[in-house]
């Protein structure tokens, strides 16, 4: 198994696309970060076009299960006491072995009285470290001072170029002379000088990317800007990464119109007049960006509130898992759902069901969930950091504000307000990553799901699953000819009905384990049963 943009194993997919989305093994998410073997540690990814046809069965995905460690930092400094919010990078620092955050951080607003939050006004890049991933400190740095404090966690202030977000930081351990990297957007209006981000002139719009390089990870040298221009001050929402042909890659928020018979809730007049969504733009030096294309946004399984802020993906063999950042306006919530990907193009949602769901109005997360830039593999675990927040996106329940709407017996107002304050903690929430999400069946009981896969050579090889089958259920499968006739001696009633939980059982059939020259298909019936992944194997 292998993260976003790193290398295939063996079993590579033949999309020329995907040959192209590949990284340098010395990326933030790399194999040596990660700890992976060169194996696969995980079966193919599972996705609907392995499958001819599906019989009352359907997809379950995961939810993550929260550190209990949580919250791992909460804000305590007087500059980071309204939020250790998101918008940044965690990772595993392969020179040095430390685990590493750049993200922002934001004084608090105890009151306000009209709809103005000022939050965004003062976010600051910050800097953290941990030497086991859990228990997280701020190293005290020379670069910015706080009143009362010499030194302080700050890397960005804003007099050098406004408020910094969406902090994408690249580790190349064989870049001598500057093995980090940044792109961060930069806000100049929110600096003392509107016109500049520190010698670099400010973008035409509100905000732009700016390009930062570093010998250590905490002194960083401005070297261009601004690119990867936002489109009317649209894109506040961008993470980039690196492809090893030295190329890059980009995911970000975008506003596309509404096509035909979309709508947006009234009580979320969003004033850019598109669906949040997401886009992504190529560049082969990290300066000169393609045209962007839409490759996420609310389709006819959603709701008129749904809207998508962030997708963070990690490559695995056979595509892309993507954590997307999926906004109900309707309670102002942000939670995390789980996306796959053959080509990092076109993207899937197994489920619409949260795989990161909110808790109860007033814990952390309860408000809005911001994963930062990529998902951590360590060995079958895999980490999202994220910052919760306590607080919701917006205000729909202050009647101080005209106009008014009722709705289900609720005065709200009718306009959509600024952002609250975050009010955010850093958190972990972990899943085992090679059971993300499954092929269930659908009505549950003693009705058996079906799922027939398209047409394969296995060419003699062995079938293994990861299943797990419930108590008194059973997996069973046969294998199929041409002509979609069961194989004798590999037919249902030959099949030893697999029970139990198995990460990698190599199934078995009267006619024996290697699979006839005449078998091209698969034919798999879950009782109770939980289908994580097949693959053949020697």
């Amino acid at each position: 198994m292998q993260i976003l943009m790193t290398i295939l194993p063996p079993r590579m997919l033949a999309i020329s696309t995907i040959s192209l989305l590949v990284v340098l093994a010395t990326a933030p998410w790399s194999l040596a970060e990660m700890n992976i073997n060169s194996h696969s540690s995980r079966m193919p990814l599972l996705m609907p076009d392995d499958f001819e046809s599906l019989k009352l069965a359907a997809w379950r995905v995961e939810e993550g299960v929260q550190d209990p460690n949580n919250p791992l930092l909460e804000p305590e400094m007087p500059w980071d006491s309204g939020g250790i919010m998101a918008h940044g990078t965690v990772l595993h620092d392969p020179i040095d072995g430390l685990w590493k955050a750049w993200q922002v951080s934001t004084p608090a607003e105890e009151t306000f009285n009209d709809l103005e939050a000022k939050h965004e006004e003062f976010r600051r890049l910050t800097y953290l470290e941990s030497k086991d991933g859990v228990t997280w400190y701020r190293p005290k740095l020379p670069f910015v001072k706080w009143p009362g404090f010499d030194e302080t966690n700050i890397i960005f202030d804003l007099d050098s170029g406004g408020t910094a977000v969406y902090a994408s930081v690249l580790v190349d351990p064989t870049n001598e002379a500057w093995p980090y990297e940044m792109f961060v957007l930069r806000t100049p209006v929110f600096g003392p000088d509107p016109t500049h981000v520190g010698h670099l002139p400010a973008p035409e719009e509100k905000r732009a990317t700016y390009r930062y390089q570093s010998k250590d990870g905490k002194d960083w040298k401005l070297v261009e800007g601004p690119i990867h221009p936002s489109r009317g001050g649209g894109a506040d929402v961008s993470y980039v990464y690196k492809l090893n042909d030295g190329g890059y890659v980009s995911y970000f928020k975008n506003y596309p119109p509404l096509k035909d018979g979309g709508r947006i809730i009234t009580y979320d007049n969003n004033p850019r007049g598109g669906l949040r969504s997401i886009a992504r733009r190529t560049s082969e030096d990290g300066t000169h960006w393609g045209d962007e294309k839409t490759v996420l946004e609310r389709d006819w399984r959603d709701p008129d509130f749904a809207q998508f802020l962030e997708l963070t993906p990690v490559q695995v063999d056979g595509g892309f898992i993507g954590v997307l950042t999926y906004y109900n306006s309707s309670i102002q919530t942000m939670s995390l759902q789980m996306a796959a990907s053959r080509d990092g193009i076109h993207w899937w949602r197994p489920d619409r069901r949260p795989t990161l769901p909110n808790p109860p109005l007033g814990d952390y997360g309860s408000g809005m969930i911001w994963q930062m830039h990529h998902p951590i593999i360590e060995g079958h675990k895999m980490h999202v950091y994220y910052a919760g927040s306590e607080g919701l996106h917006g205000e729909i329940f202050d009647s101080r504000f005209e106009p008014r709407i009722e709705v289900g017996g609720e005065s709200v107002i009718g306009f959509q307000t600024p952002t609250l304050p975050f009010n955010t903690a850093l958190q972990r929430a972990s899943w085992d990553f090679d059971r993300l999400w499954a092929l269930v069946p659908s009505a549950g009981g003693v009705t058996l799901g079906e799922a027939v896969t398209k047409q394969q050579t296995p060419g003699g090889r062995k079938l293994a699953v990861n299943a797990f089958v419930r108590k008194g259920g059973s997996l069973r499968v046969e294998l199929l000819d041409s002509n979609n006739a069961p194989i004798p001696g590999f037919e249902i009633s030959d099949s030893e009905p697999l029970e139990g939980d198995h990460r990698h059982r190599v199934l078995k059939w009267k006619g024996g384990e290697a699979a006839p020259a005449n078998a091209v298909k698969i034919r798999f019936v879950l009782h109770r049963a939980f289908l994580y992944g097949f693959d053949w194997t020697d």
